[in-house]
């Protein structure tokens, strides 16, 4: 399951390795990356629930699952593990690192403007935050499935998005109220120099992201709003007892019991 940037890289060297392996991903964005490093062939685009996950599992004799989902697909996950466990086979998760719990990331940030983090516990604490605030351009960096919780403020805050470039997700965006001029529609991670450019071109007070880590981009985002002197509202992620967990693609070949190379 591999709708993240590490998830291809792990399905890569499985087929480098000429390993018998299939991946899923949700959207047909993600499949159109697949198809664009030339394994299309080993993807499936749509969202399995646990009985579809197990279908999955036993008509193609899967052996062990890799659930490489994003951090916050919190859902996937958990049909993940009960899946595995119905259908007896092998679980482990790779979960890339947080950056709120990662020390370099956090202390160099509270050296540097520490009353400009807020570390927030669920998107909708975000929201109240953002509406209490004297903020008035908000930055959602949240993915679209954020968008819904955050248009209620439209009226209040002006609302600006970044979210991958999917036309079905813009033309949503603009149904639900957000102006087609605040839409950034655009592939990331971000480098700094850009987010600054960003956060200055459209005068941005407050910045919404998730805890994705290093690959999401999360350290550069911080540090973008402490040079720009403008608020992050960080959303934490939801806590899960995973029965395995890796922190790194090497953990995860070790518990394959393969070398990554």
């Amino acid at each position: 399951m591999s709708g993240t940037e590490e998830g291809r890289e792990i399905v890569k060297a499985l087929s480098d390795k000429g390993k018998d392996v299939v991946t899923t991903v949700a959207t047909e964005y993600g499949r159109e990356i697949y198809e664009k490093i030339g394994l299309g062939h080993l993807c499936l685009q749509g969202r399995l629930d646990i009985k579809g996950l197990s279908e999955l599992i036993r008509g193609n004799d899967i052996k062990t699952l890799i659930d490489a989902t994003h951090p916050y697909a919190t859902q996937a996950s958990l049909n993940a593990i009960k899946a595995s466990e119905e259908c007896g086979i092998k679980y482990i998760r790779f979960q890339r690192p947080s950056s709120v719990s990662n020390s370099s990331c956090m202390d160099q940030a509270a050296a540097k403007r520490p009353e400009l983090v807020h570390i927030v516990k669920s998107m909708d604490e975000a929201v109240e935050w953002c509406r209490k605030s004297d903020g008035k351009n908000i930055l959602l960096t949240t993915g679209f499935s954020s968008v819904e919780k955050f248009v209620k403020l439209k009226d209040e805050k002006n609302i600006y998005v970044r979210i991958l470039p999917m036309s079905v997700h813009i033309e949503q965006c603009v149904k639900m109220g957000i102006k087609s001029s605040n839409i950034l529609a655009i592939q990331g991670p971000f480098s700094l120099e850009f987010n600054k450019a960003v956060f200055n071109q459209y005068h941005i007070n407050v910045v919404v992201t998730k805890d994705s880590g290093k690959t999401g981009g999360v350290p550069e985002k911080i540090q973008a709003a402490m040079e720009t002197g403008i608020d992050i509202v960080v959303i934490k992620r939801v806590e899960i007892d995973y029965p395995v967990k890796c922190s790194t693609i090497d953990e995860v070949f070790c518990m394959l019991g393969m070398e990554t190379v």
